[in-house]
């Protein structure tokens, strides 16, 4: 008896060994994005966390953090990342995975996005947040010098592992070097 409980205890012993390791690589794959907005919350002030959602994009579903966030429901969190991400001018098809977050208010030219490109859509991903960037220093121009001076000076860059990173905001120079530091 003492035998069988001993086999059956080490059963479920290596059953759960089992099931740690494959947690643990399921939350491998599933950890770029939240690198992603983790790499965004942090390298932006409490201020804009608390005042700009942050949309993530992976597998063709939103989910949103900081911000209003809370207070969105999967409908709302579906409509609004799809249409920041339509703000931005991308598409999902564009997309592997993304964490974005804009101003879908014309009075301050705010946009900050690290894009995972899908297979063979670099161009068009950098193509879309250039026109981004291009359409907010138009709307600024003669507008509020102060927010035209910050989409003027927006940052787009390809890093090292292929994200496309758009910086336009306050303080970009710092927001950027966050970004790319926490990506390394």
């Amino acid at each position: 008896m003492k035998r069988l409980f001993s086999i059956l205890l080490a059963g479920v012993l290596a059953a759960g060994l089992v099931g740690c390791a494959s947690s643990g690589t399921d939350s491998a794959a599933s950890h770029i994005p939240a690198d992603y907005t983790a790499a965004l919350a942090d390298s932006r002030t409490e201020e804009d966390n608390s005042n700009y959602t942050i949309f993530t994009l992976e597998n063709g579903g939103y989910t949103a953090s900081k911000g209003y966030a809370e207070h969105l429901d999967s409908e709302a969190i579906a409509s609004q990342g799809q249409m920041s991400l339509d703000v931005l001018g991308l598409t999902t098809e564009d997309v592997e995975s993304a964490a974005y977050s804009v101003s879908l208010m014309n009075v301050k030219a705010y946009g900050v996005a690290i894009v995972k490109p899908a297979v063979g859509k670099t161009d068009a991903v950098k193509e879309a947040l250039s026109g981004f960037i291009e359409s907010q220093k138009s709307a600024q121009e003669n507008y509020l010098a102060d927010q035209y001076a910050i989409a003027k000076a927006a940052k787009l860059e390809t890093l090292k592992n292929g994200e496309v990173v758009l910086v336009m905001c306050e303080n970009q120079d710092q927001v950027f070097q966050s970004i790319e530091t926490a990506l390394k």
